[in-house]
């Protein structure tokens, strides 16, 4: 009786299978491990393909929340940004050591003096509240003082006073709060203007820092 012979080509389709089913349970289960580990981590991948984020339930309210200002949105912009207090720059000195012309010597000027005639108004550069109204009567001029938010205080020297202006009075930014005197005191040969300072935390700053006069 003569003996079976093996097909050898059925067993190389056989082992390609058995290669092949094997190598698929080897991905399976490293898929598995992947996304159990995954999971662990507090992520879950499944959900970021193709979902979009819905916005939090509000009740179906439509509308924000009441802020106590009928809905509206505050301006806020002029609590902290300046504007010059003349409607016409002319900057006549800045903040920098120069001459001196009615002292005859060279000193660190730490303000801005701007040129103006007797009579020019003068304006709040930002909202504030004055602190003191300071008058020279044998030289005819005051000093107004100002405090602002963050610290900044503001001066104004070589001027006659608003009317009704005083100590404690709220000023708004552009609100004018007196007009240039005629030249006189220490400054009388720089002509008629006005001297401005800043104050940050009580010590004299540069009111170009606030004001970006000359770097434009």
């Amino acid at each position: 009786m003569a003996e079976k012979s093996t097909n050898p080509t059925k067993k190389k389709k056989l082992l390609s299978w058995l290669i092949l089913a094997a190598c698929l349970l080897i991905i399976a289960a490293i898929t598995v491990g992947i996304i159990f580990a995954v999971k662990g981590n507090g992520r879950d991948f499944t959900g970021d393909i193709g979902q979009t984020q819905e916005p939090p339930d509000d009740g179906g309210n439509e509308n924000p929340p009441d802020d106590g200002n009928g809905g509206e949105i505050q301006d806020t912009s002029s609590q902290y940004e300046f504007i010059a207090p003349v409607r016409e720059v002319n900057l006549i000195k800045s903040h920098e050591f120069n001459y001196d012309k009615t002292m005859d010597w060279y000193r660190l000027h730490q303000a801005m003096d701007f040129g103006a005639p007797a009579g020019t108004e003068v304006m709040a550069a930002v909202d504030g509240t004055v602190r003191s109204i300071v008058k020279s009567d044998p030289l005819d001029y005051a000093v107004i003082t100002i405090d602002h938010a963050n610290g900044l205080t503001t001066v104004y020297k070589f001027l006659d006073p608003a009317e009704n202006l005083e100590a404690g009075s709220k000023v708004s930014r552009g609100q004018v709060i007196g007009t240039v005197t005629a030249a006189t005191g220490v400054e009388n040969q720089d002509g008629d203007h006005l001297h401005f300072e800043v104050r940050k935390d009580g010590k004299l700053a540069d009111p170009d820092e606030y004001l970006n006069i000359t770097s434009k």
